[in-house]
């Protein structure tokens, strides 16, 4: 379960690079902030911003492992199963 923090974008309406990008970022303010800032409270909301990137773009690869999986092994789409006439 990922953390929301509500001052953060729709992470969901954002590219794999955006994520991708934003996770760096986020990486290295969080790297800077252990080493400089000795600021608990920011190293917490970086990592809670931090977490939900990953956690987004985790999601989305397994996601498309499955359908590659499903694919691979023939299984029908469940919109391609149910015939409503």
């Amino acid at each position: 379960m990922t953390l929301f923090h509500p001052l953060q974008e729709n992470v969901k309406a954002l590219s794999d690079n955006d994520i991708a990008k934003r996770i760096r970022e986020l990486t290295k303010k969080v790297a800077s902030n252990r080493r400089f800032g000795r600021n608990p409270e920011l190293l917490s909301q970086l990592s809670v911003a931090l977490d939900s990137y990953r956690e987004e773009l985790r999601t989305r690869r397994i996601s498309e492992l499955q359908d590659r999986y499903k694919k691979a092994r023939g299984e029908p789409e469940l919109g391609d199963l149910i015939n409503i006439d």
